[in-house]
């Protein structure tokens, strides 16, 4: 067994996505961000591990399970692109907010914004 989730890998892999499915269909609020991207982060992997242990064919009880997780995933697999996507733009916005703040506090640590340069006459 790749987690401690009980049964066989089938089983353990449409436990997995089924809890994925259901953190994704709810937006977190932006207090819990944090903790819900972990999460996110921790399912993400352990379906990844659980997947890469299947090493048998599944039976006709599994194959419905197995058809399920894939119904599953198809349904979230755009809800997570939107979810990449938010965190790729804040993570953009905070690089940005980061480099205005180290431009107002040393203004002359970079060049002029426009292009132009202004000398000084002698």
């Amino acid at each position: 067994m790749v987690t401690g989730r009980e049964g066989n890998s089938f089983e353990q892999l449409f436990a997995v996505t089924k809890e994925l499915y259901e953190l994704v269909e709810v937006p977190p609020a932006s207090e819990v961000r944090d903790e819900y991207i972990e999460r996110l982060t921790s399912l993400t992997e352990e379906r990844g591990l659980i997947i890469r242990s299947i090493k048998v064919e599944p039976d006709d009880g599994d194959k419905v399970l197995l058809e399920q997780s894939v119904r599953l995933n198809e349904a979230m697999a755009p809800r997570l692109g939107a979810e990449l996507n938010r965190i790729k733009r804040d993570m953009f916005e905070l690089k940005k907010k980061k480099e205005s703040g180290r431009r107002y506090e040393n203004p002359y640590d970079y060049g002029p914004l426009d292009g132009s340069f202004i000398d000084k006459k002698n």
